[in-house]
């Protein structure tokens, strides 16, 4: 007796084609929604980063008794890093023992942070400094000239999108009169923190 050959398994042309309709309107649903939540993962860390080196200032300043600055630089990484006056993209935390919102020769560099992703834009009003003194409050929002910041912005190519009902695709942290800082999605405050910032919006 022979045996009957069996029949060869497979796809049939219809539904190769029906498969990959469905893929691709799976990839059209999934990709920008994926690209959103790489987004907001960057955002959230930048902003819980430059949170976190506003504590340790605020915490070292009460422990070290001497006023502490957390500032925007124009390398954080040098050997003796500067203040740049300019946008928190990069930042160090130091020990202002002369309360002159400059790091100096002798002062401890506390804390460096390297450059956030090419893809964030920090605004911040004023002179991108926040210090703390021995008390752990917010220091006068003048020395030297320069000016204390209470409002950074970051944010990507979406700016200050709706997202829900009430939230911005952006971040804001605002520094309180007590030196407490906050991070806020809520997008009446980034609009007014980018208004505060003034530098023509966010990106």
């Amino acid at each position: 007796m022979r045996r009957t050959p069996k029949q060869s398994a497979g796809f049939t042309l219809l539904e190769l084609m029906t498969a990959l309709s469905v893929a691709g309107v799976l990839l059209a649903i999934g990709v920008p929604a994926f690209t959103d939540i790489t987004r907001n993962n960057r955002l959230t860390t930048a902003a819980n980063d430059l949170l976190r080196s506003t504590q340790v200032a605020r915490t070292e300043s009460i422990k070290r008794q001497v006023p502490v600055v957390v500032c925007a630089s124009s390398d954080s990484t040098a050997a003796t890093p500067t203040c740049n006056d300019g946008a928190f993209s990069q930042w160090i935390v130091f020990v202002d023992t002369d309360a002159d919102w400059s790091p100096d020769v002798g002062e401890p560099v506390l804390e460096r942070h390297p450059p956030l992703d090419p893809t964030i834009t920090v605004r911040n009003d004023l002179n991108g400094i926040i210090s703390y003194g021995a008390n752990g409050f917010a220091t006068p929002p003048v020395s030297g000239g320069k000016l204390a910041t209470d409002r950074i912005v970051l944010c990507d190519a979406r700016g200050n999108e709706l997202v829900g009902t009430d939230s911005s695709a952006a971040r804001a942290l605002v520094v309180e009169a007590t030196g407490r800082v906050r991070i806020t999605k809520k997008r009446t405050e980034v609009a007014e923190a980018i208004t505060g910032a003034g530098a023509g919006g966010c990106p």
